[in-house]
């Protein structure tokens, strides 16, 4: 399929999705909750959150060190901030991730380690995502006791060990791959392989992969317990362990490739959610807004990064062709 339609399809996805939404919400109710939020606590939360980039660039550091490099946390964080930044304002245009494997081979000077550590950094989160999915399973069934909820959860939570494991294991990836190719993702397949491979290369130094994913366990809670924050200060009833399983269904749902970088699909699976455990379509509005927009200043810094990258460059590019 042509890249245009893909990314017209998931632009109507994205937007008939909010349309829906909105359609059944009373905005200025939102919007009255919305700003009784004190200013400190907007602060308190965007530094909180800063607070767990700079754990991600730890993490980050733990997967460089076997390769014999060493950046300093606040390169690492510049990178971060950066990538954020395109996630954000250019979904489904300019992967954070492809930025931050251009800034770690210029870095380095070695593209294969900036590959390796970015994909490494990206798989111990998602065994860390599939550890906490399947501690969820507890509160699935005994605190929220919807069954649509439940299968919903435990087909995520499938998904999320499902794929670890299909990663980590040559055999199984290989028996899958034909299943996978038939339903149209191949590039899904290609990925896994070139991780896998990846993988297999550091699997030797098994220190680093266990710190690295014992750290990114740690900050998957602490991503759920800022959820709880946001939420408690918007005066919101939802216990820290309903978001223990909501958001691996919400993190696993909006990997699908039907929307704008999820956008309009995750306020969509917010509000079903919500809704099923008493919640109002408007609190759940407001909690997804509110997160999106911390995330939206959070990653202000990282236009200013990526504006002086491009100026750089082109001053490299100028200075190069210069006679």
């Amino acid at each position: 399929m042509n890249d245009n339609i893909k990314l017209f399809i998931k632009t109507f996805v994205s937007i008939a999705f909010l349309a829906i939404v909105l359609n059944h919400i009373d905005l200025s109710q939102t919007w009255h909750q919305f700003s009784q939020m004190p200013p400190s606590f907007i602060v308190y939360a965007l530094v909180f959150y800063t607070c767990l980039q700079w754990l991600s660039c730890i993490r980050w550091q733990i997967v460089l060190a076997p390769s014999g490099h060493s950046l300093p946390s606040y390169k690492l964080m510049a990178n971060y901030f950066g990538g954020m930044f395109l996630n954000n304002f250019l979904p489904g245009s300019v992967g954070g991730d492809v930025y931050r494997v251009y800034r770690i081979a210029k870095e380095t000077q070695d593209s294969e380690i900036a590959l390796v550590s970015v994909f490494l950094e990206r798989f111990t989160g998602l065994a860390a995502l599939s550890i906490m999915a399947i501690m969820g399973l507890i509160p699935a069934f005994e605190l929220i006791g919807r069954w649509d909820i439940i299968c919903l959860f435990f087909g995520c939570v499938l998904a999320l060990a499902g794929s670890t494991l299909i990663i980590a294991n040559t055999y199984l990836l290989e028996t899958i791959a034909p299943w996978l190719n038939k339903l149209g993702l191949n590039s899904i397949v290609r990925r896994m392989a070139k991780i896998q491979h990846l993988l297999h290369q550091f699997a030797h130094h098994r220190q680093a992969l266990i710190l690295s994913t014992l750290l990114s366990l740690f900050l998957q809670f602490a991503i759920v317990y800022y959820h709880y924050l946001v939420a408690q200060q918007l005066g919101i009833s939802i216990s820290f362990l309903e978001l223990l399983v909501f958001i691996p269904i919400i993190v696993v749902v909006t990997m699908l490739p039907i929307s704008l970088g999820g956008i309009g699909l995750k306020e969509g699976l917010w509000v079903y959610l919500f809704t099923r455990v008493g919640q109002s379509t408007e609190e759940a509005l407001l909690l997804s807004l509110t997160i999106m927009i911390l995330s939206w200043l959070l990653s202000l810094p990282g236009g200013l990064i990526l504006l002086m990258d491009s100026t750089d460059f082109q001053y490299q590019n100028t200075k190069s062709n210069s006679p």
